[in-house]
């Protein structure tokens, strides 16, 4: 039953890994009129949430991990403190590492200073793809599905996931990603946030 289970969760992940990397490339063709079409959509009053999710939106997650931490240091909880290090390891690894690279790599210039990619660019202004903010949101995102879950508060679990959309979606916004960019991000996000909550499982009971 538990190979049927794991079989199950690594087929899901490699249908997730296929869409994923057939929706990138296609959201590559339609960036440019998907952002003017966004832009255009949202009111000026509006966007001053945006430009808040933009700016301040992570910290609502780093203060939810930081008082998780607090208490799993007090109460001594182990499996706990383990989700605590696998959070610490996904944004690391994979919102910090992984993104960095790729943003210098290919050097995708930001909206507004073209769409294309100068390679090995370290300026802010080409390191567009993939958006940083939207792989740390998703990386929270998913953990806290994760946590609440298995909680009574199981009903909740979504809302971690709609609000790190919603910072993903005012990085498009603010102009300071192209969709394609987000989509990158959200996929790393998720993917690291996985790789590391299946791989710490083990020493979670």
């Amino acid at each position: 039953m538990q190979n049927e289970k794991k079989g199950w969760v690594k087929w899901k992940q490699a249908l997730f890994i296929l869409l994923a990397l057939m929706s990138i490339p296609i959201l590559f063709i339609f960036d440019t009129p998907i952002w003017l079409a966004v832009r255009g959509l949202v009111e000026p009053d509006y966007l001053v949430i945006s430009k808040f999710l933009t700016h301040w939106g992570l910290y609502l997650f780093y203060a939810i991990f930081a008082g998780f931490w607090i208490y799993a240091f007090i109460r001594k909880n182990r499996k706990f403190i383990h989700i605590g290090l696998a959070y610490l390891k996904a944004q690391l690894v994979f919102s910090l590492l992984v993104v960095r690279i790729l943003k210098v790599s290919l050097g995708r210039a930001r909206p507004g200073h073209g769409s294309g990619f100068t390679f090995f660019e370290t300026s802010s202004k080409f390191n567009s793809f993939p958006s940083g903010h939207s792989a740390d949101a998703f990386v929270s995102g998913v953990f806290l599905y994760f946590l609440l879950k298995q909680t009574k508060y199981a009903g909740l679990r979504f809302l971690p996931l709609i609000y790190a959309f919603l910072i993903a979606f005012s990085r498009v916004c603010v102009s300071a990603h192209y969709p394609s960019d987000v989509a990158a991000g959200i996929t790393i996000g998720i993917l690291g946030a996985w790789f590391f909550i299946l791989r710490s499982q083990q020493n979670w009971n």
